[in-house]
């Protein structure tokens, strides 16, 4: 009885931590750590946000053109433009296929 429990509270958490990632399967990586590592917005596809106690650390994951992540911090600024381009580039592309 017991390992069902176990069973299910993990089953729980790992729901809770993939529905976390916003629903986009782009960024299956988590950030340990964030970086200053800045690249042109336009080499950049889409990104994720991920939020403490679920994560160690409080970042904004942009997925590049190449398939790499970038891990930033969310309050930097390089991180808030790039998010707003991003947010744009998208709203732009979904009025076009409406």
């Amino acid at each position: 009885m017991k390992s069902l429990m176990v069973f299910y509270a993990v089953l729980v958490l790992w729901l809770l931590v993939s529905s976390s990632v916003q629903g986009q399967p782009v960024h299956t990586k988590t950030c340990l750590t964030t970086t200053d590592t800045k690249v042109h917005q336009k080499n950049l596809v889409d990104y994720t946000i991920q939020k403490k106690p679920l994560f160690s650390v409080d970042a904004v994951r942009f997925l590049t053109i190449s398939g790499k992540v970038i891990c930033s911090n969310p309050s930097s600024p390089w991180a808030i433009k790039s998010m707003k381009y991003l947010d744009g580039k998208n709203k732009k592309h979904q009025s076009v296929s409406n």
